[in-house]
């Protein structure tokens, strides 16, 4: 059996690099751990085929050496790229390189202050009590975190792909965004609108083409989408639509209400209200 090898309370760079050997090298698959006190030349002297260090002893995947403007996680994700682990797959490699780069930044002191807050996820993976157990638990919590994160990029990848085919109209709010995806959510419609969040003017309709749900929603605190709610309940009064108490989201059928009834309106449709009203 392999064995990964990196320091008393691992950093998130340190658990993201066990995490992709563990994930994508099927010889790592199964590797056991093992925590040692932080090393400059320890790799020299131990490691084998058997026994990988990540993130110390100054082996292939310590950054500690001079002129590496780089991390641990970086390090194992180039290796298993050169090495072919890493499934050509576009959406999974996009949001690989996007979960590494960020990684770096945070590892390197160059990401956003707001991420190196007491809230944040490198922050409380160590409670630094310097025991084998804690720091086992602590990569334990890490993969968790990072397999989640993972998701959540593949969501953004799949979500930018389909926005590619977005229609783009004008309604009486403004410059009007209508899209069929699965992923694409109110908190990517902010980022991907032609005018910045909370700013009178954009309007966003999202089709989920799978369970056929329905939503309507401006960033904006200027607009209210009760025209459109009574509209789509006149049309369609059978399906289960629902004006948010803020007005700034009308709703038919998603995953978290998979009781309620569906709109019989078409995509082409729903967006024929926008623009009608």
């Amino acid at each position: 059996m392999k064995t990964l090898v990196t320091h008393i309370n691992p950093h998130l760079d340190d658990i993201a690099g066990i995490w992709l050997l563990k994930k994508f090298h099927p010889q790592f698959r199964d590797a056991k751990l093992e925590f040692v006190s932080a090393a400059h030349d320890l790799a020299a002297k131990e490691e084998n085929q058997g026994k990988v260090f990540v993130g110390t002893g100054g082996g292939e995947f310590d950054e500690h050496k001079e002129g590496l403007d780089t991390c641990a996680g970086t390090l194992v994700y180039e290796y298993l790229k050169k090495e072919k682990h890493i499934p050509e797959n576009e959406v999974l490699r996009r949001a690989l390189d996007s979960l590494t780069e960020w990684n770096r930044l945070i590892d390197t002191g160059r990401a956003p202050d707001c991420q190196m807050s007491e809230f944040s996820v490198q922050a409380f993976i160590r409670n630094r009590d310097n025991s084998d157990k804690s720091s086992e638990k602590a990569v334990e919590l890490g993969i968790e975190i990072l397999e989640r994160i993972l998701v959540v990029l593949k969501r953004k990848q799949e979500s930018l792909k389909d926005w590619q085919s977005k229609i783009e109209f004008q309604s009486r709010f403004g410059t009007s965004y209508a899209v069929i995806s699965e992923t694409v959510d109110r908190e990517f419609c902010k980022t991907q609108g032609g005018l910045p969040a909370g700013k009178a003017g954009d309007l966003f309709l999202m089709y989920h083409p799978k369970h056929k749900g329905v939503q309507f929603f401006t960033p904006s605190f200027e607009i209210d989408l009760q025209p459109i709610y009574e509209r789509v309940k006149s049309l369609d009064p059978e399906a289960s639509w629902f004006l948010h108490q803020s007005h700034h989201m009308v709703i038919c059928s998603s995953s978290s209400a998979p009781d309620s009834k569906p709109t019989k309106l078409s995509f082409e449709e729903l967006i024929d209200v926008a623009k009608e009203l």
